[in-house]
C-alpha cells in the first residue's frame, strides 16, 4: 500500500504542462553531454534510433527513377554522410512525457520524406509554401482530429490551439488518445500528438481557450494567422473569433460534425462579409454578453441550421438533459471533419479555392440503399375530409321542420351575434364550426374539416368549442334584447348539425351587457409569471356560475402536492399526443403558425408566439417538426423534454381546474362547453386568466370509450396508466366525466392573441 501511494504521489507530482520536446545536436559538445546525463539519470528511458531506415527512405527519395538493392544502400548512405558519424548525423529528440528519446534527421530532410507521399497532390513548392503558413484552431473536439490532419499532411509551419477543457472519459469516443492521458487539457493531449508526428511543427496552446485577454497573442503575435478553423461550443468565441477574424482579414472554416456540414467564410477576400453567412443576424460580441444560455440557442440553431441538421441529431437535441447530457458526435463525422477542413484550408491557403459558402458530404444521402424507399406520403386517415359546401349547408338546413316560429333579429343584429359566436375558443384554435341564418333561425354546424384529428375523438373537443359559441350567442342576443331557445342534434342523420338557435324579444334587453363585453376580453393566457395565491371566494365565485349549469360542476386544486402531481400527468399527456405519429401530424402540419404572415394569411391554429414560450424553447419545439427525429425518439421512447412547458405552467398556476358533467355523452360535452366559456368570461372579468391543459380528457375518452382507436399498445399502456394515477388523485371524479382542464393565475396580458377567420368564411344570411 506503501508503495502504491508513492506511485500515486510520484504520478500527481509529473508536469502535465510540458508538450514541447527537447532537441540535442551531438555535433555540439554541451547537447551531448546532456543527453548522456539524461541517458544516465533515467535506467528506464527508451532510446530508438532508426536513423538508418530514415537515411535509406532519404536515399530513395533523392532517386526515384533507380531500384535500388539492399545491400547498396550501406555504400549510398555512407556517401551522403561525407564522413560525418551516423550517430551524431541529424537531431535526437526527447519526449519528456513518455521518457523515449528519438534519433530523427535533421528538419529539411525529415519534413522531405515525411511529406513525400504528398507528392504530386502537393508539389515540393507547394509543401515549403506552406510551411510559412500559421493555421489557429479553437476547440479540440472536432477540433483535435483536424489538428492531427493538418499536421500529417504538413498544411501549414505553426499550429496555435485553443482550448480550456481536459480530457475526460467520454470524450475518448471521438477524441484519439489513450486512457493514460484522462485529465490532461485537450491543448496538451493534441500538442503531444502533433509533435510525435512530426517535432519540427511549431505549436502554440492557449489552455485557457480563446478570451479576451489572449485574443490579440492567438491571432497576431510573431506572425498573423493565415487561417482559423473554428469548432468550438461556445456562441460567445464563434461570434467573438468570427469579429477578430474579419477585422485582420482572415478567412474561416468551420465543421459541425453532422451530415458532413463545412463552413467557409473568405474574410481575406470579401472584408465586408457578414458573419456566419448573415446567419447570426444583429449579434455582436457586445451583445452576446447580455445574453442568458437559454437566449442563445435561438441563435446557435439559425447558425447550424435547424431546417438542415440530421433527424438523428434533433432527436439527440430534445433529449438533451433527459436521458443523455449533451448531443453526440461520432468518431467516423469527427474523422470526416479532420479531412474536409484539411482538404479546403491547403486550398484556400495555395490559392486555389476562393468561395464563402456551406457545403455537405451526407454519407446517408451519397451512400444509401437505393432499393429501400422511403413513404413520404401522409397516411390516408390523417386527412380531413373536404369543407362541406354552403350548397349542403342550406340542404340541411331546409330538411329541418319545427314548428317554433322564431323571430328575425335582423341582419345587422344576427350578424354581431354570429360574431360573438365565433370568439369562442376552441382547441388548437381550429374553430370547428359554420353558421347559416334561414327561416328566422340560426344553424349552427360542426366542420369537420377544421377539427379532424387525434384529440377531437367523436367531435368532443369540438362539441365543447361550439357548446362555447352557443353561450356567446346567448349572451350578445340577451344583450341586444332577445332570449334564445335551443334545440341540440335536430337531424339522426344529419350530426353535423349541432344546433338550431331561435330567438325571441325579452324584457331583459341588455341585462348581460357587462358579459357581452366579457365576449372580446376573453382569451387563452400561456404567459408564465410568478405564481399568486388567490382568494377562496373567488374559487367559489367561479364554481357557483359553473354549477349555474346542470349538472356542471367546477373542481379546484390549489395545494401544491396534487397540482404538481396532476402537471406531470398532464405534461406526460402532452408528451405523448407529440410524440404519437398522428398527434405530431395534427401538431406541426395543422396546428402551429410559425411567421406573423402565416398567422395573418390563415387567421387560426396558434401562433407560436402566443404560447408563453421562451425564445429557447420555441428554438426546440421548431426542431420537434421533424417527423423522422421523433419517430427515433419514439423508438427510443424518449421525449421527457416536451414535458417541460405543462410542468413549468402548472408550477406557475395559483390552481388548476376541472369541469365535470355527470356522465359521457355528446349533449354533457356541449353543455360543459357552455358552462366552461361563462366561467371563463367571468374569471377574465374578475382579472384571473385561463389556460386549457385539457389533452387529458379527449385522449382519454379515446382510451377509454373508443377502446384505444389510433392508439397503438405502447400508447393504450401509457394512458391507462396516466388515467390510474389521475382518479388516485381524484378519487371523487370518478362516477363523473371530465369535461376539461384548465389552470388558473394572475399573469400579465398577451402581447399577442390568437386571430379568428373573418365571419363571411364561417356564415351565410339566407
Amino acid at each position: 500500500m506503501d508503495s502504491l501511494n508513492l506511485l500515486m504521489k510520484k504520478t500527481q507530482q509529473k508536469d502535465n504542462d510540458i508538450f514541447q520536446p527537447i532537441f540535442f545536436n551531438l555535433r555540439e559538445e554541451q547537447d551531448k553531454k546532456r543527453l548522456e546525463d539524461l541517458i544516465k539519470s533515467d535506467p528506464e528511458l527508451t532510446v530508438l534510433d532508426e536513423i538508418d531506415g530514415q537515411l535509406r527512405e532519404l536515399i530513395k527519395s533523392l532517386n526515384p527513377s533507380i531500384k535500388i538493392k539492399a545491400d547498396e544502400y550501406p555504400a549510398l548512405i555512407e556517401n551522403h554522410l561525407a564522413g560525418q558519424d551516423l550517430e551524431t548525423y541529424g537531431l535526437w529528440v526527447y519526449y519528456p512525457w513518455s521518457r523515449r528519446v528519438i534519433h530523427v534527421l535533421g528538419e529539411e530532410e525529415f519534413i522531405e520524406i515525411r511529406t513525400n507521399r504528398n507528392r504530386y497532390k502537393i508539389t515540393r513548392e507547394e509543401q515549403a509554401f506552406l510551411k510559412k503558413k500559421k493555421i489557429g484552431i479553437i476547440g479540440l473536439s472536432v477540433g483535435q482530429s483536424i489538428a492531427l490532419t493538418i499536421a500529417m499532411e504538413r498544411i501549414c509551419g505553426e499550429l496555435r490551439l485553443a482550448d480550456f477543457d481536459t480530457a475526460e472519459l467520454s470524450n475518448l469516443n471521438r477524441i484519439r488518445t489513450g486512457l493514460h492521458n484522462l485529465g490532461l487539457k485537450k491543448t496538451i493531449i493534441a500538442a503531444r500528438e502533433i509533435l510525435e508526428i512530426d517535432p519540427y511543427i511549431k505549436v502554440k496552446i492557449f489552455s485557457d481557450g480563446l478570451t479576451d485577454a489572449n485574443m490579440d497573442s492567438f491571432f497576431e503575435e510573431n506572425g498573423k494567422l493565415d487561417l482559423l478553423v473554428e469548432v468550438c461550443d461556445g456562441l460567445d468565441i464563434k461570434i467573438q473569433s468570427r469579429f477578430k477574424a474579419r477585422s485582420l482579414h482572415i478567412p474561416v472554416v468551420m465543421d459541425t460534425n453532422d451530415k458532413g456540414m463545412l463552413d467557409v467564410e473568405r474574410f481575406d477576400l470579401e472584408p465586408e462579409r457578414p458573419i456566419l453567412h448573415g446567419l447570426a443576424g444583429d449579434l455582436d460580441p457586445q451583445k452576446i454578453k447580455d445574453l442568458t444560455n437559454e437566449q442563445k440557442i435561438p441563435y446557435i440553431l439559425k447558425m447550424v441550421g435547424a431546417d438542415t441538421i440530421s433527424s438523428r441529431l434533433k432527436a439527440s437535441m430534445m433529449e438533451v438533459e433527459q436521458s443523455i447530457n449533451t448531443w453526440p458526435q461520432l468518431a467516423s463525422s469527427v474523422v470526416l471533419g479532420g479531412a474536409l477542413t484539411t482538404d479546403v484550408s491547403r486550398r484556400i491557403l495555395l490559392d486555389q479555392y476562393h468561395e464563402s459558402g456551406r457545403y455537405y458530404v451526407d454519407f446517408d444521402e451519397l451512400i444509401k440503399d437505393e432499393k429501400s424507399k422511403v413513404n413520404c406520403s401522409v397516411p390516408a386517415e390523417y386527412l380531413a375530409p373536404a369543407p362541406m359546401s354552403n350548397e349542403h349547408l342550406q340542404q340541411v338546413a331546409k330538411t329541418y321542420k319545427s314548428d317554433v316560429k322564431g323571430e328575425d333579429p335582423g341582419r345587422e343584429k344576427i350578424n354581431k351575434i354570429v360574431e360573438a359566436g365565433i370568439l369562442a375558443p376552441s382547441g388548437g384554435n381550429v374553430q370547428p364550426w359554420k353558421f347559416l341564418y334561414y327561416d328566422n333561425k340560426l344553424f349552427i354546424f360542426h366542420e369537420l374539416h377544421y377539427s379532424y384529428s387525434l384529440l377531437d375523438y367523436k367531435n368532443l373537443g369540438s362539441y365543447v368549442a361550439i357548446g362555447a359559441a352557443i353561450e356567446n350567442i346567448s349572451i350578445e342576443a340577451a344583450a341586444l334584447g332577445y332570449d334564445i331557445s335551443i334545440v341540440e342534434f335536430p337531424l339522426k342523420e344529419h350530426k353535423e348539425l349541432v344546433a338550431v338557435v331561435t330567438f325571441k324579444s325579452s324584457d331583459k334587453a341588455n341585462a348581460d351587457g357587462k358579459l357581452a363585453q366579457g365576449i372580446k376580453l376573453r382569451l387563452t393566457n400561456r404567459n408564465v409569471e410568478k405564481k399568486e395565491i388567490l382568494p377562496a371566494a373567488d374559487f367559489q365565485k367561479l364554481k357557483d356560475v359553473t354549477a349555474s349549469f346542470k349538472g356542471a360542476e367546477l373542481t379546484i386544486v390549489d395545494d401544491e402536492p396534487t397540482m404538481a402531481a396532476l402537471g406531470d400527468i398532464f405534461a406526460e399527456t402532452e408528451m405523448h399526443r407529440i410524440i404519437h405519429p398522428r398527434g405530431h401530424y395534427d401538431t406541426f402540419k395543422n396546428e402551429l403558425r410559425w411567421t406573423p404572415e402565416e398567422n395573418a394569411k390563415l387567421r387560426d391554429g396558434l401562433d407560436v408566439a402566443t404560447l408563453g414560450a421562451t425564445t429557447s424553447e420555441i428554438a426546440a419545439l421548431s426542431i420537434a417538426g421533424d417527423d423522422k427525429a421523433i419517430a427515433f425518439l419514439r423508438s427510443l421512447k424518449g421525449g421527457k423534454a416536451f414535458k417541460k412547458m405543462v410542468n413549468k405552467a402548472v408550477a406557475a398556476s395559483s390552481a388548476l381546474g376541472i369541469i365535470t358533467m355527470p356522465e359521457y355523452s355528446e349533449i354533457n360535452f356541449l353543455n360543459g362547453g357552455r358552462a366552461l366559456e361563462r366561467m371563463w368570461i367571468e374569471a377574465n372579468l374578475m382579472g384571473i386568466s385561463l389556460q386549457p391543459i385539457a389533452q387529458y380528457v379527449f385522449l382519454m375518452a379515446r382510451l377509454k370509450y373508443g377502446k384505444g382507436e389510433g392508439l397503438d399498445s405502447y400508447f393504450e399502456k401509457e394512458f391507462e396508466t396516466l388515467g390510474n394515477k389521475f382518479l388516485e388523485l381524484m378519487p371523487d371524479l370518478e362516477n363523473k366525466q371530465p369535461i376539461f382542464i384548465f389552470r388558473l393565475c394572475k399573469a400579465s396580458e398577451p402581447k399577442i392573441k390568437s386571430l379568428r377567420r373573418p365571419i363571411e368564411s364561417a356564415f351565410i344570411y339566407l
